[in-house]
């Protein structure tokens, strides 16, 4: 077995650097699991936030100008599939809408809990 010695200054500066390594890989965890949650709509939910009908929605599948899963029946669409899609044009939209899409998303969000 090797034996490495130091001083007490340096053996606090190391402590001290892997303290802030740790702090760090944690933060970044901590970001990366808040943005890999996915918020998932339903129908009613998505053309009630994006203020078109569920018919017009379903028009959009049709065409593949959004993505969605089908679950027992029941179309889902990723919230961020959404807001690319309307970042790309994709769906009509004015240039508010995207704006004005997260902040009824957040309105309708907070009312529910």
């Amino acid at each position: 077995m090797e034996l490495i010695t130091f001083e007490s200054k340096t053996y606090k500066e190391l402590v001290s650097k892997i303290d802030r390594i740790a702090g760090y890989i944690a933060k970044c965890e901590t970001s990366v699991s808040i943005e890999e949650k996915e918020i998932w709509l339903d129908s009613n939910e998505l053309a009630e936030l994006l203020k078109i009908s569920t018919r017009t929605l379903q028009r959009l599948r049709k065409d593949n100008l959004i993505s969605f899963s089908m679950l027992r029946g029941k179309c889902l669409y990723r919230l961020s599939d959404i807001e690319k899609s309307l970042r790309e044009r994709l769906i009509p939209s004015d240039p508010k809408t995207l704006e004005d899409f997260r902040k009824r998303y957040m309105l309708q969000s907070t009312n529910k809990f």
